[in-house]
């Protein structure tokens, strides 16, 4: 069933659908723009420390930082890195993980189709082992060092913590050297995208 919205003001139209697995799709048609730009983003983010799917008794418990972590790890695949296909077909790729959620998505002005699988694809299928999951830790480690010394992060993240010190919100994205080391392989299999919350395409 696709449900037609118009987007006041803009001139534009917003198609949304609900496929039968549960895939929310949106679409904004742009007459006259020769690039795409595609999003697949999954409402689990920094602030979801813990989660219980529909197969669950109890609640799983997260280490801060995990749903940083996987954004980090699903471009990585046994035999080749996810950028590597979007750089073939001329796409620029990327991803971004904020308090409420995880997104990946690319533009590009050629190979649409192949590109819409090539996000498809390795977002729902992920890849960890335990070297691959301990070389992550290192890698995010040093990224969180980096933002130590970044006065206005710095001041974000007090500001937030003074809010909200005992919600998770005023934890950061990343998560903490601390909290990333306790991540396992396991952990990250447990955490997928498609296991925990429903996505939506745009």
């Amino acid at each position: 069933m696709t449900e037609l919205k118009e987007r006041t003001g803009l001139g534009e139209h917003l198609y949304t659908m609900t496929l039968p697995n549960g895939l929310r799709c949106n679409f904004v048609p742009k007459p006259g723009y020769h690039k795409t730009y595609a999003m697949f983003t999954t409402q689990f983010g920094a602030i979801d420390d813990s989660f219980r799917t529909d197969k669950d008794a109890d609640y799983t418990v997260v280490p801060a930082g995990t749903a940083h972590f996987l954004e980090h790890k699903l471009f990585d695949k046994a035999d080749y890195d996810a950028f590597d296909l979007f750089g073939k077909s001329g796409a620029s790729a990327n991803a971004f993980t904020s308090a409420t959620q995880t997104s990946y998505l690319f533009s590009g002005t050629d190979a649409i189709a192949d590109n819409l699988n090539i996000l498809l694809d390795f977002v729902q299928d992920p890849y960890f082992t335990d070297q691959t999951v301990e070389k992550e830790k290192g890698i995010i480690g040093q990224e969180i060092q980096m933002y130590q010394d970044d006065a206005g992060w710095r001041l974000y993240s007090g500001i937030l913590g003074n809010l909200y010190p005992t919600h998770p919100v005023h934890l950061d994205v990343a998560g903490s050297v601390e909290s990333i080391a306790t991540i396992t392989q396991k952990c990250c299999g447990k955490c997928t995208l498609r296991s925990i919350t429903p996505a939506t395409w745009c």
